[in-house]
């Protein structure tokens, strides 16, 4: 009777190991098919005109009156400037 209560502990042992060995691989996997965090981050920026965002070193720039202004293309840069009264 003892013997019989010893192997099932030996069984149910095994099992749990086994079981443990297979959810570490699980594990591993979904790890190493995650994104990682070390991607860089781009700035978003709001073009005024079309209200586009765009990545900020994408984006053409104006200072007006000592204010950065972003763009996503020359023909927005160039109505904003026709807007504000300041030649091109």
């Amino acid at each position: 009777m003892l013997i019989r209560i010893i192997f099932l502990a030996l069984l149910f042992y095994l099992i749990y190991l086994v079981v443990r060995f297979f959810q570490s691989l699980g594990e591993a996997s979904r790890k190493s098919h995650s994104r990682p965090d070390s991607l860089p981050k781009k700035t978003m920026v709001k073009d005024e005109i079309c209200n586009t965002y765009i990545p900020e070193e994408e984006a053409l720039k104006e200072n007006y009156r000592g204010q950065v202004h972003y763009f996503c293309s020359e023909e927005c840069r160039k109505k904003f400037l026709a807007a504000k009264g300041k030649s091109v």
